[in-house]
């Protein structure tokens, strides 16, 4: 069994709770949290300053940051909708948010959003190259910098109705040709179909990060059978030693997030 790296996201708990969080988290041996940078400062404008003071607490406290995600919670940003104005605005947003990965010494981004990414009025195959053409404009800065932008497919059940299909982000990955934009492999893809191991074994080589998360984000309290069935996979798997949890809740639930690390450390590793 390979040693893994557990992180939980902060997506969890209000940041006001983040010092009870703490122990918490040292107490279960996780290795770090995955922080999507709203959570702490609630708006974009001047969101570094902010951020800066979190970086200190992260560093003295010895807590490693695996990833940023949520990059474009409470934006109005759609890549597909966009005139050429907007996609500037977005290439800056981008910039910022490599910024602040550097900032955590974070090397990895993680890429959702439904809203971002929504297809209405736009033809499939320009949604493809309008995606295609935009990531490639970052292929220089990313590999300047090191960072990883980890895509992530979301199952139609939550609002997707783009990149919902594995087979379909390796695709766009493989045209956009840069080893700096990977996939970030979410449990999700299991909980509305049969689970499938092949899904994950196939397609390996492209993933760079995971996380685990129960139905709508849920607390991992009572595990569903195919996040069982994937812990093994994972915990035989060599590559991919960085694992997150995902739980997303508007209030700070101290016993349910305690029941859900101490499950998440059992479960992996």
């Amino acid at each position: 069994m390979s040693q893994k790296n557990l992180f939980v996201s902060n997506l969890g708990w209000q940041h006001s709770d983040f010092n009870k969080i703490i122990k918490l988290i040292k107490k279960n041996n996780i290795t770090g949290i995955d922080i999507a940078p709203i959570q702490l400062n609630n708006r974009w404008n001047n969101i570094e300053k902010k951020l800066q003071k979190f970086q200190k607490k992260i560093k003295y406290l010895n807590l490693k940051v695996n990833a940023l995600q949520g990059i474009f919670y409470k934006t109005d940003f759609n890549l597909f909708q966009s005139d050429k104005l907007q996609k500037k605005k977005i290439s800056r947003h981008m910039k910022k948010i490599l910024k602040i990965s550097r900032m955590f010494d974070c090397k990895k981004i993680i890429i959702g959003s439904s809203y971002f990414r929504k297809v209405n009025n736009v033809s499939e195959e320009k949604a493809d190259l309008i995606f295609i053409n935009f990531f490639k404009n970052f292929k220089p800065l990313l590999k300047k910098k090191k960072i990883y932008l980890c895509f992530e497919t979301i199952p139609k059940n939550y609002g997707e109705n783009y990149l919902y299909d594995i087979k379909k982000l390796i695709y766009l990955i493989k045209k956009i040709k840069s080893p700096w934009c990977k996939v970030n492999f979410d449990s999700s893809l299991f909980h509305f179909r049969k689970f499938d191991k092949n899904i994950f074994l196939k397609n390996k080589k492209y993933i760079k990060n995971i996380q685990i998360s129960e139905k709508n984000f849920n607390y991992l309290i009572k595990p569903s059978k195919s996040n069982m069935y994937f812990s093994k996979l994972i915990n035989n798997d060599k590559k991919n030693k960085d694992i997150s949890l995902e739980i997303i809740a508007k209030t700070t639930n101290l016993r349910k997030i305690s029941l859900s690390l101490n499950n998440f450390r059992k479960i992996f590793n």
